[in-house]
């Protein structure tokens, strides 16, 4: 595996008194909403966020930025068997691989010994749609029909993944306050808005 350490959260460690934690670029937006955060697996989570039961009547957004991210090159062909991983093929030769920080090990140890994998968990931004109007604040956000897809959402290049019976848009990190608070307007127009990751339902949780 060949590793860019400043993309890779999960090479950070604990020395001389410094606790490395990483922060999703939303996380602002959600600390706004009285957001309760968690550290899980090196990341500050939005856990829960105050009146979301509300919220996921309709559609809610969660940050699911914490979630690892690895481009692989070429494209696993059998993919990989472990539960809450999530793979987005760009091309024949290329794969962006999506996995709970806890899983990383085991991802790793399924990709063929051959490819080309890049950590890149710090280079994107990933939000996560949940809720019956899910489909709906989609269709506000982009003209993309068919997923997986990738193209613009929201006037910037993302790529767009079905998660169970919600969405997970990923986008690059710089983008992601802009886009979460983009995505949060639409739907507020529906009545959600923001959720905690523990909000999720089985099946698009991490």
């Amino acid at each position: 595996m060949s590793t860019l350490d400043f993309l890779s959260p999960s090479a950070a460690r604990d020395e001389g008194g410094f606790h490395p934690v990483a922060r999703s670029s939303a996380e602002r937006l959600f600390r706004s909403a009285d957001a309760t955060f968690e550290e899980r697996d090196g990341w500050l989570v939005p856990a829960s966020v105050p009146g979301e039961t509300d919220r996921l009547a309709h559609v809610g957004i969660a940050d699911l930025s914490s979630l690892g991210k690895l481009d692989v090159r070429p494209a696993p062909a059998g993919g990989v068997d472990v539960p809450g991983v999530t793979i987005y093929e760009l091309s024949p030769r290329r794969a962006l691989v999506l996995h709970p920080q806890a899983a990383r090990a085991v991802v790793l140890e399924g990709l063929p010994a051959e490819a080309l994998v890049v950590d890149v968990t710090a280079a994107y931004a990933v939000l996560a749609l949940t809720g019956p109007d899910a489909r709906a604040l989609l269709s506000r956000l982009t003209h993309l029909h068919d997923f997986p897809a990738g193209g613009e959402v929201a006037h910037v290049a993302a790529y767009v993944l079905p998660a169970g019976a919600g969405y997970r848009i990923v986008v690059a990190q710089e983008l992601g306050h802009y886009l979460a608070e983009v995505a949060l307007d639409c739907a507020a127009a529906l009545g959600g808005g923001l959720v905690g990751v523990d909000a999720l339902p089985a099946g698009e949780a991490p």
